[in-house]
């Protein structure tokens, strides 16, 4: 896998900007269905469409960053097919190499 070229600033604000927007939103999701004494949902957040970690799995992101998160429920040695415009955090990258999940960028 080759490294991508150097992210413009207005590229890494955006993505921030919508990880932001993203926590937020479960934050909120999960306060307000604490105070109304349900258990928290799952936020209505954009996933990546995996399979359970059952033994390798394949999700496709087009857009925003790749989450730690994200590579874990891939399963082992699942692959991650990524945007060009998609950003891959630190700890994804690690953590893909630990455990053996491939990330493939693909032509949008």
């Amino acid at each position: 896998m080759s490294t991508p070229g150097p992210v413009s600033s207005d590229l890494l604000r955006e993505v921030i900007r919508e990880v932001v927007r993203e926590v937020v939103r479960e934050v909120v999701a999960e306060e307000v269905a604490t105070a109304e004494g349900a258990a928290p949902r799952p936020s209505a957040r954009r996933r990546p469409t995996t399979a359970p970690a059952s033994g390798g799995s394949t999700a496709r992101i087009e857009r925003g960053a790749l989450t730690e998160r994200q590579v874990r429920a891939a399963g082992p040695s699942g692959t991650i097919s990524i945007g060009k415009a998609v950003v891959i955090t630190p700890l994804a990258r690690e953590r893909a190499k630990s455990m053996g999940v491939e990330i493939v960028r693909f032509e949008e």
